[in-house]
């Protein structure tokens, strides 16, 4: 694919033209002859890659550098040895976050229609490279009908040579209730922000959009908790949870959403039946003397891989809101989760003394609403989630007109 990609930018005349070395090699002066998502570094095209330190490996038309880290494992210009060199015949796929191969082109046609559990379904391949951490599901052609529930450690990876079509559901969110992590969910590598104390509330989870702050006490936000600052993700992951709110009963953290990605040779299609989610799920609330609401989890993250992407349906990563303080003898709400296109709201029940639980991010807003303070008796609000990540990579834009939930870049 990357070879495809450079070779088209010298047979339309961008610029750019052969070095001396061996195997007809490319050079660049400029990313956009890189694809859209390479960048051109020392003349040659470089590729999204998490396993360099820099975060980019050179193409396999970089003579001397080809298949080598960007400034090399140490930045010495070394070649990166965590991802030996393919053997020939080996096919890979994508130009985001991963890119799956396959020692021989995926075929056949596949249909999703049931629950997957990414850590033990016998769907989930051993693929030649770029797999590790990931279930990855491949054919010729994918789709998607009834209910496909995703939960498990790892995110989910569909690849198709030709199609992938959503006529059903495909959720890799996470709920309160019943409780369900979605696929992929509240990695590690989340930002921890600073947890709440003093029966304040706790904040958002942080991903594509910063999470809510949690409320305070007495009408005072200084005990609530301060969500994680953002940070892009540079592997393949999913949102980030809520805090749980501080007291002796608090409202317990929402999960982020869960972690999809499909790349498709030709399309990818959501009809107007279908869904695609990746939504937070909502905080607790506190249930009795005056303690803090749990903050809501972020959204998570769908990748949208193919030359052409169209929407009939609804894409939605939002976030969930947080959930309500209690009050001395009074039980706090939980948050609202998100319901496709619709984001997440607040807590509606503010007759407790604690302070109401905020709203997730969702739509244009990335950034969850902060919990509200609590009175002298009642805890604070949990902090709202803030907005997944909804990424398309070589689709220049996504039609079909249906909603989609934070706005795709």
């Amino acid at each position: 694919m990357r070879q495809w990609v450079v070779w088209l930018a010298c047979a339309i005349g961008l610029g750019c033209g052969c070095s001396p070395y061996g195997g007809g090699s490319f050079a660049c002066t400029i990313d956009m002859q890189c694809g859209a998502d390479g960048k051109c570094a020392e003349g040659f095209c470089s590729f999204p890659d998490p396993n360099c330190s820099s975060g980019y490996r050179y193409g396999d038309l970089s003579g001397p550098q080809s298949n080598s880290c960007v400034g090399g494992p140490s930045n010495d210009g070394g070649v990166d040895t965590t991802m030996p060199p393919l053997e020939a015949g080996v096919s890979c796929y994508g130009m985001g976050l991963t890119q799956p191969c396959f020692s021989s082109a995926p075929t056949g046609s596949k249909t999703l229609s049931t629950a997957i559990n990414t850590d033990s379904s016998t769907m989930c391949e051993t693929i030649a490279a770029g797999g590790t951490g990931f279930c990855v599901i491949s054919g010729q052609s994918i789709t998607i009908t009834g209910n496909v529930v995703v939960t498990g450690s790892k995110p989910l990876v569909l690849v198709a040579t030709g199609t992938i079509s959503v006529e059903g559901t495909l959720d890799v969110s996470s709920h309160r209730s019943p409780v369900v992590v979605g696929a992929g969910a509240n990695p590690t590598t989340c930002g921890a922000g600073t947890a709440p104390n003093t029966s304040g509330g706790g904040a958002g989870g942080t991903f594509g959009g910063k999470g809510g702050n949690g409320g305070g006490t007495n009408f005072s936000a200084t005990n609530g908790g301060l969500a994680a600052t953002l940070a892009a993700p540079t592997t393949l992951r999913g949102g980030c949870g809520g805090h749980n709110g501080n007291g002796a009963t608090p409202g317990t953290g929402g999960a982020g959403g869960g972690a999809l990605y499909l790349i498709a040779e030709t399309s990818i299609t959501v009809t107007s039946s279908g869904l695609i989610l990746a939504e937070g799920a909502a905080g607790g609330g506190a249930t009795d003397t005056a303690s803090g609401g749990g903050g809501g989890g972020s959204g998570g993250y769908i990748g949208l891989d193919a030359p052409t992407i169209m929407n009939a349906g609804v894409i939605a990563a939002n976030a969930g809101g947080g959930g309500e303080g209690s009050g001395a003898t009074t039980a706090g709400a939980p948050g609202n989760e998100p319901n496709g296109a619709t984001g997440a709201g607040t807590s509606s029940n503010f007759t407790t003394n604690g302070g109401e639980g905020a709203a997730g991010a969702s739509g244009g807003t990335a950034t969850g609403a902060n919990g509200l303070d609590g009175s002298s008796t009642g805890g604070g609000g949990g902090g709202g989630g803030g907005a997944g990540i909804i990424k398309r990579y070589r689709a220049t834009s996504i039609g079909g007109g249906g909603p989609i939930s934070p706005p795709a870049t």
